[in-house]
Protein backbone atom coordinates (compact mmCIF):
# COMPACT_ATOMS: atom_id res chain seq x y z
CA UNK A 1 0.00 0.00 0.00
CA UNK A 2 1.69 3.43 -0.85
CA UNK A 3 2.78 5.10 2.06
CA UNK A 4 1.93 8.92 2.94
CA UNK A 5 5.03 9.54 3.34
CA UNK A 6 5.47 9.28 -0.35
CA UNK A 7 2.05 10.04 -1.47
CA UNK A 8 2.94 13.28 -0.74
CA UNK A 9 6.02 13.27 -3.47
CA UNK A 10 3.45 12.27 -6.41
CA UNK A 11 2.07 14.00 -8.35
CA UNK A 12 -0.31 13.08 -12.28
CA UNK A 13 1.61 12.92 -14.65
CA UNK A 14 -1.01 14.10 -16.91
CA UNK A 15 -2.01 17.41 -15.10
CA UNK A 16 0.68 17.81 -12.34
CA UNK A 17 -1.87 17.87 -9.66
CA UNK A 18 -1.78 15.99 -6.56
CA UNK A 19 -3.05 12.42 -5.86
CA UNK A 20 -5.09 10.69 -2.87
CA UNK A 21 -6.10 7.30 -2.43
CA UNK A 22 -9.97 6.41 -2.86
CA UNK A 23 -11.64 2.64 -2.85
CA UNK A 24 -9.16 -0.62 -3.19
CA UNK A 25 -6.07 1.82 -2.45
CA UNK A 26 -5.54 2.84 -5.46
CA UNK A 27 -5.09 6.82 -6.40
CA UNK A 28 -7.10 9.61 -8.24
CA UNK A 29 -5.91 12.84 -9.12
CA UNK A 30 -7.34 15.65 -6.95
CA UNK A 31 -7.62 17.51 -10.51
CA UNK A 32 -8.28 15.95 -13.78
CA UNK A 33 -9.61 13.03 -11.67
CA UNK A 34 -7.38 10.33 -13.67
CA UNK A 35 -7.02 7.17 -11.73
CA UNK A 36 -3.77 5.37 -11.28
CA UNK A 37 -4.33 1.12 -9.88
CA UNK A 38 -1.74 0.63 -6.88
CA UNK A 39 -0.98 -3.76 -7.62
CA UNK A 40 1.12 -5.32 -5.33
CA UNK A 41 1.82 -2.28 -3.77
CA UNK A 42 3.19 0.06 -6.58
CA UNK A 43 1.20 2.40 -7.98
CA UNK A 44 1.20 1.79 -12.38
CA UNK A 45 1.57 4.91 -13.60
CA UNK A 46 2.22 3.66 -17.09
CA UNK A 47 -0.48 1.10 -19.01
CA UNK A 48 0.38 -1.05 -21.34
CA UNK A 49 -1.77 0.43 -24.47
CA UNK A 50 1.26 3.14 -24.14
CA UNK A 51 3.39 0.88 -25.50
CA UNK A 52 1.28 -0.86 -27.80
CA UNK A 53 3.34 -0.48 -30.95
CA UNK A 54 6.83 -1.60 -32.05
CA UNK A 55 8.57 2.08 -31.95
CA UNK A 56 11.84 2.67 -29.85
CA UNK A 57 10.30 3.81 -26.22
CA UNK A 58 8.09 -0.03 -26.64
CA UNK A 59 10.94 -1.98 -27.66
CA UNK A 60 12.94 -0.31 -24.84
CA UNK A 61 10.43 -1.39 -22.40
CA UNK A 62 9.70 -4.83 -23.31
CA UNK A 63 13.89 -5.08 -23.92
CA UNK A 64 14.42 -4.45 -19.90
CA UNK A 65 11.72 -5.64 -18.84
CA UNK A 66 13.01 -9.19 -19.85
CA UNK A 67 16.79 -7.97 -18.84
CA UNK A 68 16.01 -7.17 -14.92
CA UNK A 69 13.75 -10.60 -15.05
CA UNK A 70 15.88 -12.88 -16.22
CA UNK A 71 18.88 -10.84 -14.28
CA UNK A 72 16.88 -10.09 -11.23
CA UNK A 73 19.49 -10.65 -8.29
CA UNK A 74 20.73 -7.15 -7.10
CA UNK A 75 24.05 -8.96 -5.18
CA UNK A 76 26.05 -9.38 -7.71
CA UNK A 77 26.02 -5.30 -8.06
CA UNK A 78 27.33 -4.78 -5.06
CA UNK A 79 31.06 -3.86 -6.17
CA UNK A 80 29.18 -2.00 -9.25
CA UNK A 81 27.42 0.36 -6.19
CA UNK A 82 30.78 1.09 -4.66
CA UNK A 83 32.00 2.03 -8.12
CA UNK A 84 29.26 4.54 -9.02
CA UNK A 85 29.27 6.03 -5.41
CA UNK A 86 32.93 5.77 -4.65
CA UNK A 87 33.12 9.62 -3.96
CA UNK A 88 29.99 10.59 -3.22
CA UNK A 89 29.11 11.09 0.81
CA UNK A 90 26.57 8.83 1.03
CA UNK A 91 26.13 9.98 4.97
CA UNK A 92 25.04 13.25 3.18
CA UNK A 93 21.61 11.70 2.54
CA UNK A 94 20.52 10.82 6.18
CA UNK A 95 17.12 12.84 6.57
CA UNK A 96 17.04 13.60 2.56
CA UNK A 97 14.40 12.46 -0.10
CA UNK A 98 16.28 10.42 -3.23
CA UNK A 99 14.85 9.52 -6.55
CA UNK A 100 16.54 6.76 -8.57
CA UNK A 101 15.26 7.45 -11.68
CA UNK A 102 15.32 3.72 -13.84
CA UNK A 103 15.83 1.67 -11.01
CA UNK A 104 15.59 -1.80 -13.35
CA UNK A 105 15.49 -4.26 -10.75
CA UNK A 106 16.15 -2.34 -7.92
CA UNK A 107 19.90 -2.99 -6.92
CA UNK A 108 20.83 0.58 -6.48
CA UNK A 109 17.76 1.27 -4.67
CA UNK A 110 18.56 -1.67 -2.44
CA UNK A 111 21.87 -0.17 -1.58
CA UNK A 112 21.09 3.19 -0.81
CA UNK A 113 18.53 3.10 1.09
CA UNK A 114 20.22 2.74 4.53
CA UNK A 115 21.82 6.06 3.96
CA UNK A 116 18.02 7.87 3.00
CA UNK A 117 15.26 9.17 5.02
CA UNK A 118 12.80 8.08 1.71
CA UNK A 119 13.49 6.30 -1.61
CA UNK A 120 11.19 6.90 -4.51
CA UNK A 121 12.32 4.02 -7.09
CA UNK A 122 10.95 4.69 -10.34
CA UNK A 123 10.52 2.12 -13.98
CA UNK A 124 8.60 2.16 -16.72
CA UNK A 125 9.06 -1.60 -17.20
CA UNK A 126 8.03 -4.89 -15.81
CA UNK A 127 11.19 -4.95 -13.96
CA UNK A 128 9.59 -2.72 -10.98
CA UNK A 129 8.15 -5.75 -9.50
CA UNK A 130 11.53 -7.63 -9.29
CA UNK A 131 12.65 -4.10 -7.65
CA UNK A 132 9.87 -4.03 -5.21
CA UNK A 133 10.97 -7.69 -3.93
CA UNK A 134 14.61 -6.52 -3.88
CA UNK A 135 13.63 -3.32 -1.36
CA UNK A 136 11.32 -5.14 0.06
CA UNK A 137 13.07 -5.37 3.81
CA UNK A 138 13.96 -1.38 3.51
CA UNK A 139 10.91 0.02 4.63
CA UNK A 140 11.64 3.72 3.27
CA UNK A 141 11.29 2.65 -0.13
CA UNK A 142 8.35 2.79 -2.98
CA UNK A 143 8.47 1.62 -6.27
CA UNK A 144 6.55 3.52 -8.91
CA UNK A 145 5.90 1.81 -12.62
CA UNK A 146 6.39 5.35 -14.21
CA UNK A 147 7.74 6.69 -17.32
CA UNK A 148 10.97 8.94 -16.81
CA UNK A 149 9.42 11.15 -19.47
CA UNK A 150 6.17 11.91 -18.13
CA UNK A 151 7.63 11.68 -14.20
CA UNK A 152 4.96 11.08 -11.66
CA UNK A 153 6.88 13.11 -8.89
CA UNK A 154 6.36 16.60 -7.51
CA UNK A 155 8.88 19.07 -8.20
CA UNK A 156 11.24 20.56 -6.14
CA UNK A 157 10.76 17.05 -3.97
CA UNK A 158 14.14 15.53 -4.06
CA UNK A 159 17.96 16.39 -2.17
CA UNK A 160 18.89 13.65 -4.59
CA UNK A 161 18.48 12.31 -7.89
CA UNK A 162 20.47 9.71 -9.75
CA UNK A 163 20.26 7.67 -12.95
CA UNK A 164 22.55 4.96 -13.70
CA UNK A 165 23.04 3.75 -17.42
CA UNK A 166 19.51 5.12 -18.02
CA UNK A 167 19.13 8.46 -19.72
CA UNK A 168 21.42 6.86 -23.24
CA UNK A 169 18.70 4.64 -23.79
CA UNK A 170 16.30 7.38 -24.36
CA UNK A 171 15.33 9.56 -27.62
CA UNK A 172 14.92 12.90 -25.36
CA UNK A 173 17.64 12.54 -23.27
CA UNK A 174 17.96 16.52 -22.78
CA UNK A 175 13.88 16.53 -22.41
CA UNK A 176 14.06 13.75 -19.90
CA UNK A 177 17.10 15.63 -17.62
CA UNK A 178 15.06 18.56 -17.73
CA UNK A 179 12.57 16.66 -16.05
CA UNK A 180 14.41 14.96 -13.42
CA UNK A 181 16.37 18.36 -12.77
CA UNK A 182 12.15 19.59 -11.84
CA UNK A 183 12.15 16.81 -9.48
CA UNK A 184 15.16 18.66 -7.24
CA UNK A 185 14.50 21.09 -4.80
CA UNK A 186 16.60 24.23 -5.20
CA UNK A 187 20.46 23.06 -3.76
CA UNK A 188 19.16 18.82 -4.73
CA UNK A 189 22.11 17.63 -6.31
CA UNK A 190 22.24 14.94 -8.97
CA UNK A 191 24.47 12.12 -10.65
CA UNK A 192 24.34 10.71 -13.76
CA UNK A 193 25.88 7.67 -15.08
CA UNK A 194 26.39 7.48 -19.08
CA UNK A 195 28.13 5.54 -21.80
CA UNK A 196 31.49 7.58 -22.86
CA UNK A 197 32.75 7.73 -26.54
CA UNK A 198 36.15 6.10 -27.03
CA UNK A 199 39.13 6.47 -29.47
CA UNK A 200 41.82 4.12 -30.05
CA UNK A 201 41.38 0.27 -30.05
CA UNK A 202 38.60 0.83 -27.77
CA UNK A 203 36.52 3.32 -30.21
CA UNK A 204 37.37 0.60 -32.75
CA UNK A 205 35.87 -2.55 -30.64
CA UNK A 206 32.97 -0.20 -30.09
CA UNK A 207 32.49 0.87 -33.76
CA UNK A 208 31.81 -3.05 -34.19
CA UNK A 209 29.28 -3.53 -31.56
CA UNK A 210 27.22 -0.46 -33.13
CA UNK A 211 27.48 -2.83 -36.43
CA UNK A 212 26.33 -5.30 -34.65
CA UNK A 213 23.66 -4.26 -32.82
CA UNK A 214 22.09 -3.66 -35.55
CA UNK A 215 21.24 -7.46 -36.16
CA UNK A 216 21.26 -8.12 -32.53
CA UNK A 217 18.39 -6.28 -31.09
CA UNK A 218 16.45 -7.58 -33.73
CA UNK A 219 16.70 -11.08 -32.07
CA UNK A 220 13.91 -12.79 -30.14
CA UNK A 221 15.03 -12.21 -26.16
CA UNK A 222 16.06 -15.83 -25.27
CA UNK A 223 18.39 -16.49 -28.42
CA UNK A 224 19.99 -13.00 -27.60
CA UNK A 225 20.26 -14.22 -23.98
CA UNK A 226 21.81 -17.53 -25.07
CA UNK A 227 24.20 -15.61 -27.63
CA UNK A 228 25.30 -13.01 -24.85
CA UNK A 229 26.34 -15.87 -22.66
CA UNK A 230 28.10 -18.07 -25.20
CA UNK A 231 30.15 -14.21 -25.83
CA UNK A 232 30.46 -13.63 -22.20
CA UNK A 233 32.23 -17.17 -21.61
CA UNK A 234 34.83 -16.73 -24.54
CA UNK A 235 35.87 -12.31 -23.15
CA UNK A 236 36.22 -14.48 -19.83
CA UNK A 237 38.34 -16.71 -21.01
CA UNK A 238 40.17 -14.65 -23.50
CA UNK A 239 40.22 -11.28 -21.72
CA UNK A 240 39.08 -11.01 -17.97
CA UNK A 241 41.26 -14.38 -16.92
CA UNK A 242 44.57 -13.10 -18.49
CA UNK A 243 43.91 -9.29 -17.03
CA UNK A 244 43.85 -11.06 -13.42
CA UNK A 245 46.84 -13.08 -14.20
CA UNK A 246 48.65 -9.85 -15.69
CA UNK A 247 47.05 -8.22 -12.12
CA UNK A 248 48.26 -10.95 -9.66
CA UNK A 249 51.69 -10.44 -11.71
CA UNK A 250 51.73 -6.82 -10.64
CA UNK A 251 50.87 -5.59 -13.60
CA UNK A 252 48.92 -2.13 -14.03
CA UNK A 253 45.40 -3.31 -15.78
CA UNK A 254 44.31 0.40 -16.36
CA UNK A 255 40.45 0.81 -16.11
CA UNK A 256 40.85 2.28 -20.09
CA UNK A 257 41.47 -0.81 -21.45
CA UNK A 258 38.90 -3.15 -22.63
CA UNK A 259 36.37 -4.73 -20.31
CA UNK A 260 39.10 -3.86 -17.45
CA UNK A 261 35.82 -3.41 -15.09
CA UNK A 262 35.30 -6.82 -15.25
CA UNK A 263 38.37 -7.92 -13.36
CA UNK A 264 36.57 -7.64 -9.95
CA UNK A 265 32.81 -8.29 -11.19
CA UNK A 266 31.29 -11.86 -10.82
CA UNK A 267 31.00 -13.19 -13.97
CA UNK A 268 27.01 -12.30 -13.78
CA UNK A 269 27.55 -8.84 -14.27
CA UNK A 270 29.66 -9.39 -17.19
CA UNK A 271 26.70 -11.34 -18.78
CA UNK A 272 24.18 -9.02 -17.69
CA UNK A 273 26.07 -6.16 -19.58
CA UNK A 274 26.23 -8.18 -22.82
CA UNK A 275 22.50 -8.39 -23.12
CA UNK A 276 22.11 -4.97 -22.13
CA UNK A 277 24.86 -4.06 -24.62
CA UNK A 278 23.61 -6.07 -27.91
CA UNK A 279 19.75 -5.25 -26.78
CA UNK A 280 18.87 -1.70 -25.98
CA UNK A 281 17.00 -0.14 -29.26
CA UNK A 282 18.59 3.54 -28.47
CA UNK A 283 22.34 3.75 -27.35
CA UNK A 284 24.17 6.82 -27.16
CA UNK A 285 27.59 7.66 -26.42
CA UNK A 286 29.37 11.10 -24.96
CA UNK A 287 32.49 13.10 -24.48
CA UNK A 288 33.20 14.49 -21.24
CA UNK A 289 32.27 18.03 -22.61
CA UNK A 290 29.09 16.34 -24.21
CA UNK A 291 28.26 15.37 -20.79
CA UNK A 292 28.96 19.02 -19.04
CA UNK A 293 27.06 20.77 -22.20
CA UNK A 294 24.15 17.87 -21.19
CA UNK A 295 23.91 19.01 -17.69
CA UNK A 296 24.48 22.33 -17.92
CA UNK A 297 21.45 23.37 -20.47
CA UNK A 298 19.23 21.06 -17.48
CA UNK A 299 19.97 24.12 -15.52
CA UNK A 300 22.46 22.37 -13.20
CA UNK A 301 25.96 24.24 -12.04
CA UNK A 302 28.84 23.27 -10.14
CA UNK A 303 29.18 20.64 -12.43
CA UNK A 304 31.70 17.85 -12.51
CA UNK A 305 32.42 15.09 -14.88
CA UNK A 306 34.81 12.20 -14.21
CA UNK A 307 35.78 8.54 -15.82
CA UNK A 308 34.31 5.29 -13.78
CA UNK A 309 34.17 2.96 -16.98
CA UNK A 310 32.09 5.64 -18.81
CA UNK A 311 31.01 9.17 -17.37
CA UNK A 312 29.91 9.89 -13.95
CA UNK A 313 28.41 13.63 -14.16
CA UNK A 314 27.49 15.55 -10.92
CA UNK A 315 25.54 19.19 -10.65
CA UNK A 316 23.82 20.97 -8.02
CA UNK A 317 20.40 23.24 -8.51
Amino acid sequence: MTRELVLELLRCPTCRGRLERVEAADLRCRTCGEKTRVVNGIPRFVKDHDFDGIGAASRTRARFGYEWTHFSDWKPSRQTFVDYFSNFDLEWLRGRAVLDAGCGMGRHARQIAPFADKVVAVDFSNAIENAARNVADQPNVQCLQGDLTRLPVADDAFDFVFSMGVLHHIADTAGTLRGLVRALKPGGRMRLYLYWKRTGFAGALLSLVTLARRFTTRLPFPLLRFLCWMLSVFLMATVIVPYRALARLGVNVKDTWPLAIYIKYPFNVLYNDQFDRFSAPIEKRYSADEVRSLLESAGLHDISVHSRYGWIGDGVK
